[in-house]
């Protein structure tokens, strides 16, 4: 190999180098908001399966359960309503999702009656630092609809 070879050979390798940095730097923003919709997209899913969750034990053990969400704190919790107040499961948000909105809801908190029915129908509005928001509507036959 002589001289001008390497010197060819090594201003490809740095060619192709600053190429992948180039991309690397550009693709930072969009794996950043990607990453924000995911937390999102994983903070709805996981709300909406915890519905159903409380809508099922309601249902086969015949005793009111509830969810309980805290705007404050973005969390919500799981709760059993019998002679006492039972928490069965406490979940926190991720700190870059809160609680835009929540319809008609009294006290947010999503009852579920035995028939797997809830006592008020109503809305659920998550929303990421970029606004993007998602929704899970809860009908009155108890229905819990994702909206992303």
């Amino acid at each position: 190999m002589n001289k001008y070879q390497r010197g060819a050979l090594l201003m490809n390798v740095m060619v192709s180098i600053s190429i992948m940095v180039m991309l690397t730097a550009l693709s930072i923003p969009y794996f950043r908001e990607y990453q924000t919709n995911l937390k999102l997209s994983t903070a709805i899913k996981t709300l909406g399966s915890d519905l159903r969750y409380a809508q099922q034990l309601t249902v086969s053990e015949q005793i009111p359960h509830q969810v309980a969400i805290d705007r404050l704190n973005g969390s919500y919790d799981l709760l059993k309503i019998d002679l006492a107040t039972t928490t069965i499961k406490s979940v926190e948000l991720d700190p870059d999702i809160s609680f835009q909105q929540i319809n008609s809801l009294t006290n947010d908190r999503v009852i579920f009656n035995s028939y797997g029915g809830v006592s008020e129908a109503g809305q659920i509005i998550l929303q990421n630092p970029a606004g993007q928001t998602n929704l899970i509507n809860i009908k009155p036959s108890g229905y819990i609809e994702l909206s992303q």
